[in-house]
Parts: structure tokens; C-alpha cells; sequence
């Protein structure tokens, strides 16, 4: 085709011209009334108003280098680094997995401390903690014996340390030393994060300022003489996971960053040098324009704030690590998971992440097992080689929609972290207790939305599966593991003895972590323990097609707190019979408001007369409200209404919960 024809070629000939204001008026006229701002927006935590469609008009900024990812054309050669998390706390056991994980598909590995070492304790000083969230790594032979058979020139081991950054650090230094693995050959990543660490665990081993500075001597010696290691990481998950918006988290991860650069500076290091030794670890949830955008926005930002600080424009990048949102997953039908890992996983991969790690399906619940293990890291593999998502740099660039969401995000999350600057930067916004007081206010914004199942969490508040079997988890003697890790520990290879603590340990009130549905979960536990499953009877008026509709709704709000639900014809069946053959004193009617205005009154009546306790309508009351309560009926259920206190007063009533609620 010439190119004079391509100049003529006009796809859109045919049709009129239309405008957006033409657009809302046709969408307008199509809602019949309803507002449209209501019916077509959504408002977002971060106070991000997003519109049913976008144009080129829309404003949004031109994606630049920084925000699509400098590395982009290594990524697309090399795919992203597949990373798997390993907490159980027996060093043999995780060296069986790290192995399996290594052969299957992972490029590197995670090792998580467990509680008593990420805070300068160990299996002699602190047992109640040793072994918890994390793995038994008190010495550098227990750190050998994880890592056996794992060739350190090749995979990538990434530490979370905790507090206890500076001890881990030297034990990997000896491993490698022992291996006998050259300085120039080794890969790593030291996880050296006190703010992180200060806000998850509430502690450190040390004052603030040395543990600031022990980081920034870790970073000088790891940039001096290990090219293929990293030191410094900043890690939100503590802010997000206590229920940080977007732009908070971003906002923090960015304060964190500048006050490890001055730590740095400070030492010695250039800031060029410095920001190569940090990686960024951000968690990311199962919205999926949000988690890219904010992926996308945090590299803007970060290139941003290098540039002000003199680096050269193809310097600004940003290492970045992504996790899938602990607080994302359920412990209810936890196969859900699976899915909000691949969305995850995909937002993070689209997002242009250099690395991730998927949490298994059974996260939440325990200790996963083998077969979690592998369906989360081929999570990542499926993604990758069948479905080609690193064989495009930055895929979503150019969506008006998502170049839109980068702008304001990146806007949001640029206004909080100037005010913290303002206000003395990051340290003294965690020691101060204003992050966790924010945290706090976020959270429970987000709570109501849950509550109300405005932000619904398939199989918690959405769609509950009350008679769920427990997934499988791997079991743990942790006594037992943690008396032999004891008696192992001597030398001055351990990680009390490369301590070297100086002053009294710091600490704060750690903001409080939360799970997204661990409200209706506290409620479907009691259910659970209950002597017998709470039970309600559903009352089904005018045949299936008049009665399914509320019913199938009652079945789903109920459940979210792990009622079961019998049905019953009440046009023809025995109430009395069904009700004490159900074992319930409670009653719910379900059918259509015509049938409600000529049988509720009369419906409810019998029930109380058969021996209900207590009667619900499925629906709302209207002009029928004060009639119905006089008939018997004691509250209603209807879409908009508090879920988690109505259920949590249905369970109250029925003996479940005490007047706490617990």
C-alpha cells in the first residue's frame, strides 16, 4: 500500500463524529436516571476517581524511560527472576524445597529468619520465638546446611533478616568463604532494612541511628569488594499489610529510600553507587490496573528523586522485587488464592518487576506443603513461557487509562512523601507512631468496605463455602527443632556471637497487620467450634421462581459467617416439623415483595407460633416495616446492609458469640 493511500484510508469515514460530552448524554439517557458520577466512577482508597472511559484527551503524561522500566530489554531477553519464599523453620526441610524449587523452574531463593533471630534472639535466649515465621538460621552451619547443594555463583539467595541484618550478612560472608566461591563470583542479596524491620517487628536489637548506620557500612563493604550482591532493601509489606493504601506505600518505600541514601552518603558511598545497592520490595494486590500503575509510578518516582540528587539519567533505576499482598490471601476456601496469585503475578509481571515471589494458596493458613509449594512457583512459569508476558517491555504503556492511573497515583503518593520529608522523613514518622496512626485510619476505612461487602473477597464475604475442608499443610515438631537448634549453637559462628549489638535495643508500637478477611473468618471459626453448626431455616414463599433469588443472597450472607442453611416449602410444609427437625429456632423468609406484601405478616406469625425464636425477611422493609414487626418479624437481610454485624449478631443470638463478639 502507498502512502498516498494510506493517507486516504479513514476507518471511521462512514460514522459520525462524536465527542465524549455526546458519549455521557447517550450514557446518561442508558441509566434511566440514575447518576451517572455513581453509577459509571469508582473511587479508589488512594481519593483516585476513575471514568468509565478514556481518550487521548484525557490529559495523562507520555510514559518516559524510568517509568517503563530501564531494564526492559534484559527483561525481555531473560524473563523476570522467579523467586520463591522459604520460611519453615527446619534448615534441612527447606534445603529439600530450595532444591526442588531450584530443578523446577525457580531462578533464586528466599530465606526468611524466623521471629526470635530477625529479632537478635536465638533458640538458647528466645524459644518462645525461635522457629516462628521463619527458619531456624542461628549459625552458619544451620545457614550451610540450608543452602547444600545450592550453587551460590548461580541462584540468588535473598535474605530477610530482620533486625539482625549485620550477623546474617557476616554468616553469608563465611559460607562463602567456606564454599570457597571467589568475592567477584557470588550472588546475593542481604536484606539489610532497619525501618522495615523497626515497623514489622516492632523492635531492633539496637538503637535507630546504629543499626542506620551498621547498614550503611554493610552497603559500603558489600559495593567495595561484592559486585554481584546487594545490601539494602526497602520493604513495605509491614505498612501495606497493616492497611496502607497505594499511595501510602509508595510514599513510604520512597522516604525509606532517601533516608538509607543519606545513611550511605554519609559513609561514603555515592549516591550513584548507593541506590544500586538497595532493592525495592513492594507488595502488590489482586487489582490489576492498580497494582501496574503503582509499579510504574514507583520507578517514575524513584528516577525522580535520583535526578535531584545529581544522577545520571541512565543511572535512575530502580531494582525492584515484588511480592504477592500477604494481606490479599484468605484463609477460607483458600483454593481462591490460586487465582489472586495469577493476578497478582501478572500485575506485577506487566508492571515490569525485575523479580517475584508468589505466596502458596495456603499461606495463610500454615506451613504449605509441597504441592502449594509447586503450584506457586508454576504460577510464574505458566505466565512467563506459555503466556509470553516478559517478551514485552511495559505492554500496558501507551493505555490511556492506565497512563492516567500512573499520573494521579504517582501524584498521590508524591504529596504524602513530601509532607513526610517535611515533617523529619521516615524514621522519625515510624518512632513518632504517625505511620502506624495512618495505617490504622486506612485500614479501618478499608474494614467498613468489607464489612459491607463493598469490597468483596470471594469465598470469605462473597460466595462462602461453609462446609470447606481443610487444605493440607506440612507439620513441624518446633519443640523438638528448636531444642537441637540449641544445642548446636557455639562458637563464634553463630548469630549471637556476630551480633555486636550496641546499645539498648529500639522500640516502638509496630503498626498492627491485618488480613483482608480475617473479620468473617473470626466468625466462621466460632461457627466451626460450635457444638453444633449454626443453622437458619429458609422459609421459600411462591415456588422457585419467586423464592431463589433472596434465598441463593441469604444462603451467601449467612455463610460468611458459617451459617448453614436449610430450605423450606412454606407454602405446603409443616413449620413446626422442619424447623425442629432443622435444629434451629431461626427463620428466614425468601421470596418476592409482591408475595411479601400478602404473606410475610401472616408467614412470620406461624413461624413464631411454631416455635421461631427468631424471624428474618430476606429484603428490605419499607412502608411495611412497623406491620411487619408487629407480625413477629425481628430484622431483615439486603444487599447494603453491615454483613459483618449482622451475621455477628445472628451468631450472638444463636448462642455462638459471647456479648464480645468472640
Amino acid at each position: 500500500m502507498s502512502d498516498a493511500d494510506t493517507e486516504a484510508l479513514t476507518l471511521a469515514a462512514d460514522f459520525p463524529a462524536a465527542d465524549r460530552e455526546a458519549w455521557r448524554k447517550l450514557a446518561e439517557a442508558a441509566l434511566k436516571g440514575a447518576p451517572f458520577d455513581k453509577a459509571l466512577t469508582r473511587r479508589l482508597a488512594e481519593g483516585i476517581v476513575t471514568d468509565p472511559i478514556y481518550a487521548a484527551d484525557t490529559g495523562q503524561t507520555p510514559a518516559d524511560a524510568a517509568t517503563r522500566n530501564a531494564g526492559a530489554l534484559e527483561r525481555v531477553a531473560l524473563g523476570w527472576d522467579i523467586r520463591q519464599l522459604h520460611a519453615h523453620p527446619d534448615p534441612e526441610a527447606v534445603n529439600k524445597s530450595a532444591l526442588a524449587d531450584l530443578e523446577r523452574g525457580v531462578n533464586s531463593v528466599i530465606l526468611r529468619l524466623d521471629k526470635a533471630g530477625r529479632r537478635g534472639g536465638t533458640a538458647a535466649d528466645d524459644p518462645e520465638n525461635a522457629g516462628v515465621d521463619g527458619v531456624l538460621l542461628h549459625s552458619v552451619d544451620a545457614l550451610d546446611t540450608a543452602l547444600n547443594g545450592v550453587f551460590l555463583e548461580a541462584a540468588t539467595v535473598s535474605l530477610q533478616p530482620g533486625g539482625a541484618f549485620g550477623a546474617t550478612a557476616a554468616m553469608m560472608r563465611a559460607l562463602w568463604e567456606r564454599r570457597g566461591i571467589g568475592k567477584a563470583e557470588v550472588l546475593g542479596h542481604l536484606g539489610a532494612d532497619p525501618l522495615g524491620a523497626l515497623a514489622a517487628e516492632g523492635m531492633l536489637p539496637e538503637p535507630l541511628d546504629a543499626s542506620l548506620n551498621r547498614m550503611a557500612k554493610l552497603a559500603t563493604e558489600t559495593a567495595k569488594a561484592y559486585p554481584k550482591v546487594t545490601a539494602v532493601s526497602v520493604d513495605t509489606s509491614a505498612y501495606h499489610g497493616a492497611g496502607a493504601n497505594e499511595a501510602m506505600d509508595l510514599a513510604y518505600a520512597l522516604a525509606t529510600g532517601v533516608a538509607y541514601l543519606r545513611a550511605m552518603e554519609a559513609a561514603g558511598l555515592s549516591v550513584e553507587v548507593a541506590a544500586r545497592q538497595i532493592e525495592f520490595s513492594l507488595p502488590v494486590g489482586v487489582d490489576v490496573f492498580l497494582g501496574i500503575a503503582k509499579l510504574r509510578a514507583a520507578r517514575r518516582l524513584w528516577a525522580e528523586i535520583l535526578g535531584a540528587c545529581g544522577v545520571a539519567q541512565d543511572a535512575r533505576t530502580m531494582r525492584l522485587h515484588v511480592v504477592t499482598a500477604p494481606n490479599a490471601w484468605a484463609g477460607r476456601d483458600p483454593w481462591v488464592n490460586m487465582l489472586r496469585a495469577t493476578v497478582a503475578t501478572f500485575a506485577g509481571a506487566v508492571g515490569g518487576a525485575d523479580s517475584i515471589t508468589v505466596l502458596p494458596y495456603s499461606h495463610a493458613c500454615g506451613l504449605p506443603d509441597g504441592f502449594a509449594r509447586r503450584i506457586a512457583r508454576n504460577t510464574q512459569i505458566i505466565l512467563a513461557e506459555e503466556s509470553n508476558l516478559a517478551k514485552v517491555g511495559d505492554p500496558a504503556g501507551g493505555s490511556w487509562y492506565v497512563e492516567n492511573l500512573t499520573d494521579q497515583l504517582a501524584a498521590k503518593a508524591w504529596d504524602r512523601f513530601r509532607a513526610i520529608e517535611a515533617a523529619g522523613g521516615m524514621a522519625r514518622h515510624l518512632t513518632s507512631g504517625a505511620a502506624a496512626k495512618e495505617c490504622a485510619e486506612a485500614w479501618a476505612e478499608r474494614e467498613r468496605r468489607i464489612a459491607g461487602r463493598r469490597e468483596e473477597l470471594t469465598g470469605v464475604n462473597a460466595f462462602p463455602k461453609v462446609d470447606e475442608t481443610p487444605v493440607d499443610l506440612e507439620s513441624v515438631d518446633r519443640k523438638a527443632l528448636v531444642a537441637a537448634a540449641a544445642q548446636g549453637l557455639a562458637g563464634d559462628q553463630t548469630l549471637d556471637g556476630l551480633l555486636g549489638a550496641e546499645g539498648a535495643p529500639e522500640t516502638i508500637t509496630a503498626p498492627t497487620a491485618h488480613r483482608l478477611g480475617e473479620a468473617f473468618e473470626i466468625l466462621r471459626d466460632a461457627a466451626d467450634a460450635a457444638a453444633r453448626r449454626p443453622t437458619a431455616l429458609l422459609v421459600l414463599l411462591g415456588g422457585p421462581a419467586m423464592s431463589t433469588a433472596r434465598a441463593t443472597f441469604t444462603r451467601n450472607h449467612l455463610g460468611t459467617g458459617g451459617v448453614a442453611c436449610v430450605d423450606a416449602d412454606g407454602d405446603t410444609g409443616d413449620l413446626k416439623a422442619v424447623l425442629a427437625k432443622a435444629g434451629t429456632d431461626l427463620a428466614v423468609i425468601c421470596s418476592s415483595d409482591s408475595i411479601y406484601a400478602e404473606r410475610a405478616a401472616e408467614t412470620a406469625k406461624a413461624l413464631k407460633a411454631a416455635g421461631a425464636r427468631e424471624v428474618l425477611l430476606a429484603g428490605r422493609p419499607g412502608d411495611h416495616e412497623a406491620a411487619w414487626a408487629q407480625a413477629g418479624i425481628d430484622g431483615y437481610l439486603f444487599a447494603g446492609d453491615d454483613t459483618l454485624a449482622t451475621v455477628r449478631g445472628v451468631l450472638s443470638r444463636l448462642g455462638v458469640l459471647n456479648e464480645g463478639g468472640q
